[in-house]
This record gives structure tokens, sequence and C-alpha cells, in this order.
């Protein structure tokens, strides 16, 4: 009966009835506290490496020897390493420790004279206390160039390259190429400066050519052996050069003049007129905002001011030095021997006229104004039909008495013009 009693004390002593008692439950707790304490101090006193990647380089100029002597870092002035780091793993990787802990320097001390020079890297620890120290960099010197910078002015051509897909529309003419300047600033090292030869705006031609076309050129300078690394250069006098090509259509047109000041009334169908010669063989340049072609496929060969057109059969001369190679005369004639004239003095309106300092208009009116159109409206004018406003050209004049333009304003009739130019008296003191 003992033994059986015995064996029944043993069954029942469980992992529950130890945590059930409380010093079984202490002990328990202080030896697993302990080992994990253990394992975490054993992890944050392991020394561990860290990598820091693109660290970048000071090259400090300020007071330095090339800076003392007009030298500038040309081409790659920024340098990028790799930083390893080894401690303690709590100082390695708390978040407080970055790669802005991590100082690199290059030294210019070695830099003398213009040249490129290997300039030695030194490293250090910023900001950290003891137990971190590096153990290994991607590099312990960076290449730099250094120079004085000088200015030049180059003339600028063109250089436009024709792929295999450029073409030139049938029945047009690729004339030459026109640049948006013709001269460039360009500064730089001295060195490279001067080997440069020749400095060209090149462009790629790539597709078929129908009109007037502008193209972003792309810089290049060359020199005795060849094309240079325009990194090291700036253009000081243009952001961004332009190639024209100017692309002219070739037929027979007949010509054609633009009328200033045509009056309101004739402004829908126009006014009749004929040109001598009325039609002309020539190269036509296209292009939107280049066409020199009006609406009815007329080449436009000038202007005519119709202040210039009197109630005669007029013939006013346009001379044109643009359309071929040599200067030409066009006739337009314009008969308006149907109109009436009038002779009008007109008042002179100073409502909204800022005078120049010190002076005076002396001129009331103008005086014989010839003011023309059809007869049942020229003949209905008096002077409230028309005032005179002067037109100062300059903000102040010498003393004395001078004369002044003055633009005449019609104020209702819209199928009549005035004839001529006209002037009023100012003083000044």
């Amino acid at each position: 009966m003992s033994r059986n009693n015995d064996n029944t004390a043993k069954r029942k002593i469980t992992f529950a009835s130890l945590m059930a008692n409380n010093k079984v439950l202490f002990a328990f707790s202080v030896v697993v506290a302990v080992v994990f304490w253990c394992l975490v101090s054993m992890s944050q006193t392991t020394e561990i490496e860290r990598v820091f990647q693109n660290v970048k380089v000071t090259i400090n100029m300020e007071e330095s020897l090339p800076k003392n002597s007009g030298l500038e870092i040309f081409g790659n002035d920024e340098f990028f390493v790799d930083v390893s780091v080894k401690g303690l793993s709590y100082l390695v990787n708390d978040s407080a420790f970055s790669a802005d802990n991590i100082s690199v320097l290059a030294s210019c001390s070695a830099v003398s004279a213009a040249g490129t020079y290997e300039l030695p890297l030194s490293y250090s620890l910023k900001g950290v206390s003891e137990g971190i120290e590096i153990v290994n960099t991607s590099a312990t010197s960076v290449k730099v160039t250094f120079d004085e910078r000088v200015t030049k002015t180059f003339a600028l051509t063109e250089d436009i390259e024709e792929t295999e897909g450029y073409s030139l529309g049938e029945g047009l003419i690729r004339e030459n190429p026109r640049l948006s300047t013709d001269s460039v600033e360009i500064s730089g090292p001295s060195r490279e400066v001067s080997k440069i030869t020749a400095v060209k705006a090149h462009a790629v031609l790539s597709e078929e050519l129908t009109s007037t076309v502008t193209l972003e050129a792309e810089l290049i300078a060359e020199s005795a052996s060849g094309t240079l690394d325009f990194s090291y250069f700036t253009v000081k006098n243009a952001d961004q050069i332009y190639i024209t090509i100017p692309v002219n259509q070739v037929g027979t047109y007949k010509t054609a003049v633009d009328f200033i000041g045509l009056p309101q009334a004739y402004r829908g169908e126009g006014i009749e007129y004929t040109i001598t010669p009325s039609e002309i063989e020539v190269s036509v340049l296209t292009g939107v905002g280049e066409t020199q072609i009006n609406d009815s496929n007329e080449i436009l060969v000038g202007t005519v001011d119709f202040s210039q057109i009197n109630n005669t059969t007029n013939r006013i001369v346009v001379e044109n030095n643009q359309l071929l190679s040599e200067p030409v005369r066009f006739t337009v004639t314009v008969d308006m021997s149907s109109m009436q004239k009038r002779w009008l003095e007109i008042p002179v309106d100073l409502t909204d006229v800022k005078l120049p300092d010190g002076a005076t208009v002396t001129s009331a009116t103008v005086k014989s104004v010839q003011i023309i159109g059809p007869y049942q409206s020229v003949m209905k004018l008096d002077k409230s039909a028309a005032y005179a406003v002067p037109v100062f050209d300059k903000a102040s004049y010498s003393s004395g008495t001078h004369k002044v333009p003055v633009k005449i304003v019609l104020r209702t009739l819209t199928d009549s013009w005035v004839y001529g130019t006209y002037t009023i008296d100012i003083t000044v003191e």
C-alpha cells in the first residue's frame, strides 16, 4: 500500500503545480531574466561593421593656394566614396549616427599651378563618442583639374547633318541657313579654351523638309585634334542657339501690295488698283510667319500708306530689294478721281496728352486739312467731324519753337480719309 501511495505522489508533481508554488515561480523568473539580460547584453556589446555609401567629399577651396592663385575647379567637382565603420552594435546602429558624422576632406595643399592633381583624402568621425572607428574606404584620392578661367569670343558657324530620312520637297529650294547669333562668348579653363579652333552649331535634318524650319542647335567646340569636351565650358551670351533653314518655292506670281490706313468701309472688298509689273518669277519663302504670299496667292511686294492717296489717279512707286537679286521698282496705280476733297480747319485736342516739360502748344487748330471721300460724305463735314492729337517723339525739347506731327482722327466717317501729313507749333521755355 505504501508503494502505491508514493507513485501517486510522484504523478501529481506537474509544471502547473510548480508554477503554483511562489518560491519556484520566483526562482524561474530570475533565471529567465538573467538569460534574457545576457542575450541582450551580448548583442549590444558585440562589434559589427556598417557601410555608408555615397559619402560626399569636401574640397575646401577657401583660403587655399589654388584659390589665392586665381585657379578654379573644372570638369567633375563632386565626388562620393563608400566608408566602412566598426564599433559596438548599439553605437553603430544608433539612429543618430549617419553619414553626416563622417568627414571626407580632399587636400589642395599640393596644388601650385594649373593642371590635374590626385588630391589625397583624409577621413575622420565627428560628433560621436569613442567606440567607433573607420576601417575601410573605397578611395584614397580623387582626380581634380585646376585652371584659370578665361573668356573668349568665337565666330559661330552652322553644321547641319543630313540623315537617311532627310529629303527636300518637290519644287522647293533650300537656302543658306541663318543662325540666331553670329558669335558666342565661351568661358572655361585657360588650357582648354586655348585649344578651340572652331565653334559650330550642330543640328540634324532627319525627315522631309517642306517649309522653312527652325532647329535647336547643339554647340560643338573643335580643336586641331578633334572635338573637345564641352562640359568644361559655359556659354555666356546665349542660353540656346537656333538655326533657321529657309525653304523657298519657285514660281510665277501676281504682284500685290498692302494698304496702311485703309478706311473701314473698304476693308471687306478692298479697293481696285493695278501694279506694274503685274507678275514676277521669284523664289518665295515658305513657312508660318515667313510667307510673302497673301490669301489670293499673290506675292506682296510692299505697302502703300493711304495718306499718300489723293482724289486723282495716283501713281505710287514701291521699291523692293528682298525678292530678287536686284532691287525692283513697282508702280501702284490707284484711281480715286471719283472722290471729293474738302479742306477743313481741325481743332487740337489735348485732353489725354501729356506735354513735355516746359512745353506749351501754341496752335489751337490745324488749318487746311485735306479730307477725301465720297461727295455725299465729305460735303456734310464741319469742324466737329475730326480732331488733331500731337505726337511727341521725346520727353523733352530744347528751348524755342518746334513743329510736332499730329494725328488726325475722323470721328464718324468710315468711307473717307485724311490726305497728307500735318504739324502744329509748340513753344518750350
